[in-house]
């Protein structure tokens, strides 16, 4: 096959999996009572620890008094709890409490379950090849990015 045809079959492959539907299942994946937005942040103090309401707000593309909102919310319920940097008192840190670690941790669990229930009939090469996929994609929408930042879109003529 072409590059042309591969990439019109992958065009035709990947809107098959429209915004509203990627959404539709993730928050199924959200099980429970924990919003998409509140397993965002999870998922982002897990990874990058403690974590500035500034760069908690860029994280999920929301703008900062949103953030704090959201920080409220999730720390009334013992997910996260603020914390004062210990080298400068004006910034406070959202981190995760024990019980938010907990449940991001049950959530992992499931996700994994889901992914293998999903996935579980390909092939380890198969699944090798899709894992290759994924990073190919995610490197190429990042350069993306940084080529065009986040509401631009190059022109094909342009090339």
């Amino acid at each position: 096959m072409d590059r042309a045809a591969t990439l019109a079959e992958l065009l035709q492959e990947l809107t098959s999996h429209t915004p509203a539907g990627v959404m539709r299942y993730m928050r199924q994946w959200a099980s429970g009572p924990l919003s998409l937005i509140h397993l965002n942040v999870l998922t982002v103090l897990e990874g990058d620890g403690p974590t500035t309401m500034r760069g908690l707000a860029e994280a999920l593309d929301v703008s900062q008094a949103s953030a704090t909102g959201i920080v409220d919310r999730m720390r009334q319920r013992g997910l996260v709890e603020r914390e004062s940097d210990p080298d400068d008192r004006r910034v406070v840190r959202v981190v995760l409490t024990e019980t938010g670690r907990r449940l991001i941790d049950g959530v992992a669990a499931e996700r994994r379950g889901r992914l293998e229930m999903l996935l579980g009939d390909l092939t380890d090469d198969e699944l090798e090849g899709f894992l290759l996929g994924a990073r190919a994609l995610r490197r190429a929408r990042e350069a993306h990015f940084q080529a065009v930042g986040d509401h631009g879109a190059p022109s094909v003529a342009g090339r």
